[in-house]
């Protein structure tokens, strides 16, 4: 278990390795798509800012059902990435050809992709700022 750790270090260090993840995505995301725009720092910026926002509402919603939240937000984390990817995928790039199944991979693509950047997000949370792990 993760202890410790300043706020508002930790906040800018999940802050900034999300958007720099997502705004690589977006890049990626460009060529997958072969267009110009939007820009991936936009995209990363939106996904991130979306992405918390959710999160947030997310962990204040099931503080409310269950004691046991930390769980909870790990499984239904994905279904709720899943519609996160879905509605900035359309927003961004699908909106005037929209297929279902490119959508859907890419969904899933960017599912996979945020569980990757929670690595660094925990690392850079809890052990940087001098955080400490106890087990």
């Amino acid at each position: 278990m993760a202890l410790g750790g300043n706020p508002a270090i930790s906040l800018i260090a999940y802050t900034a390795v999300k958007l720099a993840g997502y705004s690589f995505f977006g890049k990626k995301l460009n060529q997958r798509y072969y267009k110009t725009r939007p820009r991936p720092f936009i995209f990363g910026a939106a996904r991130t800012l979306l992405g918390m926002a959710v999160g947030v509402g997310s962990l204040y919603l099931l503080s409310h059902i269950t004691s046991n939240r930390e769980v909870l937000f790990l499984i239904f984390l994905i279904p709720i990435r899943f519609f996160e990817w879905f509605f900035m995928l359309y927003l961004f790039y699908e909106r005037g050809d929209f297929h279902l199944e490119r959508i859907s991979g890419y969904s899933v693509q960017g599912i996979l992709f945020s569980f990757a950047l929670d690595i660094p997000v925990i690392f850079s949370v809890f052990v940087i700022p001098g955080g400490i792990w106890i087990c």
